[in-house]
């Protein structure tokens, strides 16, 4: 492979396997020169939210904090023009209240005064930064790979767009790498440049899709970006990553990081092996609620373990979601999990962080499946689920 020259378009549904994979053997070291595989609103809150129609009966939220979040169902204006989410109004569960009016019919027309992020008493009060909830949720996608190129790192992209509309997402692909390249091709440059307080200040959610190695540091400015993640996370934004998410910044490149997302990649099955996972025991979550997840969930997948559990960060709280066995590497291990970070005494909320091993092959994004399960896990990261 030539490393870092650039060649012609690849399409979407073109694989190109790495030399070094060996079928059916579990591969050591993955992505990274390593032998790797080419392979495969919400309405009203405040007091009790109002009758919500859907043919735009009006709902007025009362000045209490909180209460039931409903979700509109009839058309633009469902939930009354200029509805209210009540003086003060914290938003109800999920902060989600009195946020998301208007646009598509989601629950009153303007989120009131009392929305949540929204307005001067919402859960994310406009002090600590970034943009309103009663928009689509803001996402910077991030995919700068260093020591192994996923190609679905850019073939994922028109799919997550093909989702902004009917889920209410706005994904800004001006900083990521957009332009094909064989499978196992690194990035030449970047420009992480919006990795500043004020640049990440624009966003909800901050995607790392399938990034690897140290990604924020190519331009010399590392410590400047790493520290500007940090504060965003502080803020009580939100952080998704996929699959090889957990590649980047191995071992002690960036401790935080590595806590932050849960642990780091260490092994892999084949690109393309048969595995299956499932709901984790006593697992009961907005996400899989929300994607409608399958349990037991078979596909074909190049199946992570880790460096450990990542129920063992240091800081915060780990959920996991879902637990992963393959016919390659049959032991459990966790596949999908959560972070909610300890919430910062000057920010309104904790920090968000939604995690899965899915996505190496091209095809991965391509499931409805699949899809659902990042969208759901950007929505929670946002505090919109």
């Amino acid at each position: 492979m030539s490393g870092r020259q650039r060649v012609g378009v690849v399409t979407i549904a073109a694989v190109a396997v790495l030399a070094g994979c060996s079928g059916g053997a579990s591969v050591p070291d993955h992505d990274g020169g390593r032998s790797g595989s080419g392979g495969a609103a919400v309405a009203g809150s405040g007091g009790s939210g109002g009758s919500l129609g859907s043919g735009g009966a009006t709902a007025t939220g009362g000045s209490g904090s909180g209460g039931a979040v409903v979700v509109g169902s009839g058309g633009a204006g469902s939930g009354g023009a200029g509805s209210s989410g009540g003086a003060g109004s914290s938003g109800g569960a999920g902060g989600e209240g009195g946020a998301s009016g208007g646009a598509g019919g989601e629950g009153g027309a303007s989120g009131g005064a009392g929305g949540a992020r929204a307005g001067s008493g919402g859960a994310a009060a406009g002090g600590a930064g970034g943009a309103a909830a009663s928009g689509p949720i803001k996402v910077l996608i991030w995919n700068n790979a260093l020591t192994y190129g996923h190609q679905s790192r850019i073939t994922a992209i028109p799919y997550l767009q093909a989702r902004q509309a009917s889920d209410g997402l706005s994904f800004d692909v001006r900083y990521a790498h957009t332009q094909s390249l064989p499978e196992g091709q690194v990035d030449a440059s970047s420009d992480p440049s919006v990795f500043t307080d004020a640049g990440l200040d624009a966003y909800d959610v901050v995607f790392f899709l399938n990034t690897t190695g140290n990604t924020l540091d190519q331009d010399g400015q590392g410590n400047t970006h790493r520290q500007a993640l940090i504060d965003f996370i502080k803020k009580g934004r939100g952080f998704v990553g996929t699959h090889s998410a957990t590649d980047t910044y191995q071992g002690t490149a960036w401790p935080w990081y590595v806590d932050f997302i849960g642990a780091n990649f260490k092994d892999h099955s084949v690109a393309g092996t048969s595995g299956t996972a499932r709901y984790a025991s006593n697992v009961a979550h907005p996400i899989l609620t929300a994607a409608a997840a399958p349990n037991p969930w078979n596909r074909k997948e190049e199946w992570y373990t880790f460096t450990r559990d990542p129920t063992l960060s240091a800081v915060g709280v780990v959920t996991v979601l879902l637990v992963c066995t393959d016919t390659v590497i049959t032991a459990e291990r966790p596949s999908a999990w959560v972070h909610e970070m300890p919430a910062d005494p000057s920010a309104p909320r904790a920090g968000r962080m939604f995690y899965t091993a899915f996505g190496h092959d091209v095809t991965a994004f391509q499931e409805k499946a699949v899809m659902d399960l990042v969208v759901a896990g950007i929505k929670w990261a946002a505090h919109r689920l």
